[in-house]
């Protein structure tokens, strides 16, 4: 087995049929050049039996996992990753979606490159408008370095723009699980960037991510709280090299300063020259990102 798409599912019957329509049309095109795919749904709302068309299922396999009990999205993702069998893998949101030939075209990148990582272009969909994540070819080159998760945050909308080389993915992610939802990605992005991987960029437009207003990636608060148990995860892998981490972690503060009380901001902004210095660059130069 060569693919898998992994795609947590929570009381998410009502995309399946959709879904399985579109990886049928995605194992067309991953079937003409004789690569295998399977799909791993992980059900995550054990309440809920997984129900869809079987009959809308072409060209790939189909492996159920129903966790115990309600786990979250980074618990959800690598069972997904612990039962699936192929040599790379895509994580999938249940609402997103990706083009025809979106696998093809991260398969053969990632094969032609041998990189651990292909990140893709796509859509933002929000509020009736589509927008391209990346507007323009310099800043998503950019988003495939080191330097910009360190010093700016992370700017891959979804998993589900990256093909993944599974052997590259760090035991500490999979062992490490964040309970709460919203920063599992980032937190795989920087452990594989410590590990020194390389991600290499696909420029077509493959992947829509659907933005439906309740995204936890649109939560500041629940987000925090994410963020604050990654940043505790990445000081518990002693790995991890320390000075990075501080300069993560003072970051991630300095972007929460209340804007409103400018003495603070002044203060604290001084005390983050060089962090707010990058950042009005990166503003300045490199905005063809659209995705917050």
């Amino acid at each position: 087995m060569e693919l898998s798409v992994i795609t947590p599912v929570y009381h998410g019957n009502k995309y399946l049929n959709r879904y399985m329509e579109r990886m049928s049309q995605c194992a067309k095109y991953m079937n003409e050049i004789e690569v295998q795919m399977e799909v791993v749904l992980v059900n995550d709302s054990p309440d809920v039996p997984i129900s869809y068309d079987e009959t809308k299922v072409k060209g790939f396999d189909v492996i159920v996992v129903n966790n115990s009990e309600n786990s979250g999205i980074h618990a959800s993702r690598v069972n997904g990753v612990n039962a699936c069998h192929g040599r790379y893998i895509v994580f999938l949101d249940q609402d997103d979606e990706l083009s025809k030939k979106s696998l093809r075209s991260q398969y053969e990148t990632i094969e032609k490159d041998i990189s651990d990582v292909v990140m893709a272009n796509g859509i933002l969909e929000a509020d009736g408008k589509d927008n391209l994540i990346f507007s323009n070819k310099f800043s998503q080159w950019i988003a495939s370095k080191k330097f910009a998760y360190v010093w700016l945050r992370d700017f891959i909308a979804s998993p589900g723009q990256c093909i993944i080389r599974k052997s590259s993915i760090p035991r500490d992610w999979k062992f490490r699980i964040l309970k709460n939802n919203g920063t599992d990605d980032y937190l795989l992005w920087l452990l594989m960037f410590e590990n020194e991987i390389e991600m290499t960029c696909n420029y077509e437009v493959v992947y829509r991510h659907v933005d439906t207003g309740v995204n936890l990636s649109s939560d500041d608060d629940k987000m925090f709280e994410s963020t604050k148990e990654l940043l505790k995860v990445l000081d518990e892998c002693t790995w991890f090299d320390k000075k990075t981490l501080r300069l993560i972690k003072r970051r991630i503060y300095y972007k929460r300063v209340d804007r409103s009380n400018k003495k603070l901001f002044i203060k604290e902004s001084i005390k983050n020259i060089d962090i707010l210095f990058i950042n009005v660059i990166y503003r300045i130069i490199w905005r063809g990102y659209l995705v917050k």
